[in-house]
C-alpha cells in the first residue's frame, strides 16, 4: 500500500484534511484523454490525484476555480413583477 503524507499535501493546498479530500476527489474525476495524470499514475486515481497535490505539481488555484463552479448550487433569485396590482 502507498503511503501519502497528508501533512505536505495539506500545506500544499493551504487549507485542511477535508480541502485535501475533496481537491483530490476533484482532480480524480477529472482525469480523461486530456487531462492526464501529472505524475506516476498507479491502480487508483484517488492515490495518484494525491501524488500530484504531494508533489506540487497540480494546479491547485485552477482545481479550486473548477471545484467552486461544478458544486455551487445556489442560483440568482430572479424577482417576478406580481401581475396582481391593488389599487
Amino acid at each position: 500500500m502507498a503511503k501519502i503524507s497528508n501533512r505536505l499535501g495539506i500545506k500544499n493546498i493551504g487549507g485542511n484534511q477535508f480541502e485535501l479530500i475533496m481537491a483530490a476527489a476533484h482532480r480524480a474525476r477529472s482525469y480523461d484523454a486530456i487531462n492526464v495524470p501529472l505524475v506516476a499514475t498507479g491502480p487508483k486515481r484517488g492515490m495518484t490525484a494525491l501524488r500530484e497535490i504531494e508533489a506540487g505539481v497540480m494546479p491547485v488555484a485552477e482545481n479550486r476555480e473548477g471545484m467552486i463552479e461544478k458544486y455551487t448550487t445556489v442560483n440568482a433569485k430572479t424577482v417576478v413583477e406580481d401581475p396582481i396590482t391593488i389599487v
